[in-house]
């Protein structure tokens, strides 16, 4: 168990050779016996040999199916996500083993959102996600949601390829799709099988099933769950989410629509929507997608409008709306073209930003009101000897007083009563430490947080979305 941290000349070259050596004098001696003539010669032929063994430019057009294009399409969107996890969330902190996790995920924003499954990022406290060209980062959890096994994460990088996405409101039984992720560690793997199924409600334990979802043949595996299914043109049409333990080709994604719909009310519960001047949602016909105008504060917008472009470019679900506002920061306005009567129109839809003296409240509050704004709760510094008589590897810890329903604290099941003695690596003796803690890169970077408590005569750990 690793504890937590408390606050406070060379070789020259190139290499002389002896002269007396025998070969090498032969070698020199027989090297001036040959012509100039002979020497053309060598390299003529050597230039022949390269030339036969260098590869094609392109591969024949025979090779190159619509499977492969599909994959060509889709794949720099794909992304491996890696991490270690506690074997057993719920036992005690002391007994807690780590065990490596993954999965993959796609990306559905350039300015670095990603989409995987809950379960591949649940628990973990550092989120490693690996792009297709190697490169690695640090990402963090913004929002999950435990009934459809959905989490959005962001890394810190831009722009990014972003997935192709198609609809899952034609699909039929007996088309060819292609799965991608990262099974048992194996990076970008493809698999391709046919759609077996639809509509499947598959149970996941005792008290919860994953409902409509796409069955498939194409191969899943442990380490594939977040990655696309995609159909036969390259397009999105599923997120890999799990696979029948024991059986063989049979595993279930789900559906793209359902998928993006889900992200696209997590985004919106993200920021403050009160200065919205317009709000959208995604429209699904046999093959088709719009994004049409639900409500309107705007006299140039009506309900019903169609929404066919955002900033130039093509706009196929209302989550790149939603993305595009949580992004729009100092922007003054973003770029609509809006489709009414086969009639074009172009509008400028102004965007809201937080006020500069909310950040100056926030940045004066003390200590306790910041742990009650960013945590969920109330605390109270107590004797450290109290917290020694239960593990002496701690100086101390603060006492939850009360905890904000529906809060941070609340949902990671901390309770009054609680001694919290630990936030990410650090220990939380006192008021200072615990403010340093808040005002670190980690936490601010963060989307989850592991916390540490003292329950009774036992210490604990869990994790803090944040």
């Amino acid at each position: 168990m690793m504890a937590l941290k408390a606050i406070g000349k060379g070789p020259t070259w190139p290499p002389s050779f002896p002269t007396d050596f025998p070969l090498g004098r032969v070698s020199m001696t027989l090297l001036k016996r040959f012509s100039t003539l002979q020497w053309l010669a060598i390299g003529v032929a050597l230039q022949s040999l390269a030339a036969t063994n260098l590869p094609a430019t392109e591969p024949s057009p025979n090779r190159i199916t619509r499977t492969v294009q599909a994959i060509r399409n889709a794949q720099p969107a794909v992304v491996n996500i890696e991490g270690t996890k506690p074997a057993n969330p719920t036992s005690n902190y002391r007994e807690a083993q780590q065990v490596n996790g993954m999965g993959a995920g796609v990306i559905v924003h350039p300015e670095g959102y990603i989409l995987t499954n809950q379960h591949v990022v649940q628990d973990v406290g550092r989120i490693e996600v690996t792009l297709h060209n190697g490169r690695q980062l640090r990402a963090r959890l913004l929002a999950r949601d435990a009934g459809t096994d959905l989490a959005l994460i962001k890394v810190e990088s831009r722009p990014l390829p972003v997935i192709p996405l198609g609809t899952s409101s034609d699909l039929m039984l007996g088309e060819p799709v292609i799965a991608i992720g990262n099974p048992f560690g194996y990076r970008h793997t493809v698999t391709e099988g046919i759609i077996s199924a639809l509509h499947r409600n598959i149970p996941v334990n005792g008290v919860q099933e994953y409902p409509d979802l796409i069955q498939t043949d194409a191969s899943i595996n442990p380490g594939n769950s977040g990655g696309p299914l995609l159909n036969a043109d390259g397009l999105m049409i599923g997120l890999n989410a799990a696979v029948r333990i024991g059986a063989q080709g049979i595993g279930f994604a789900i559906p793209v629509d359902k998928a993006l719909d889900v992200t696209a009310q997590m985004v919106r519960n993200l920021r403050d929507t009160r200065q919205d001047r317009l709000s959208a949602t995604t429209v699904y016909q046999q093959g088709d997608a719009h994004v049409q105008v639900t409500s309107s504060r705007m006299p140039q917008v009506k309900v019903g409008d169609k929404i066919v472009r955002l900033d130039g470019h093509p706009l196929q679900h209302h989550l790149q709306l939603e993305l595009a506002l949580l992004e729009s920061g100092d922007s003054e306005a973003l770029e609509l073209e809006i489709l009414r009567d086969q009639e074009t129109v172009a509008i400028r839809l102004p965007v809201g930003t937080q006020s500069k003296s909310q950040i100056r409240l926030t940045s004066t509050s003390t200590p306790a009101e910041r742990v009650s704004q960013v945590l969920g709760m109330r605390l109270q510094p107590i004797d450290p000897a109290m917290v020694r008589s239960v593990d002496d590897s701690y100086k101390g810890g603060m006492r939850v007083l009360s905890v904000s329903r529906g809060g941070p604290a609340d949902r990671a099941q901390i309770r009054p009563g609680d001694i919290l003695v630990g936030l990410l690596e650090w220990q939380t003796p006192n008021w200072d430490d615990l403010e340093w803690i808040l005002d670190s890169d980690e936490l601010s970077e963060a989307g989850s947080a592991k916390f540490h408590i003292i329950r009774g005569k036992d210490v604990f750990w869990g994790t803090l979305d944040l």
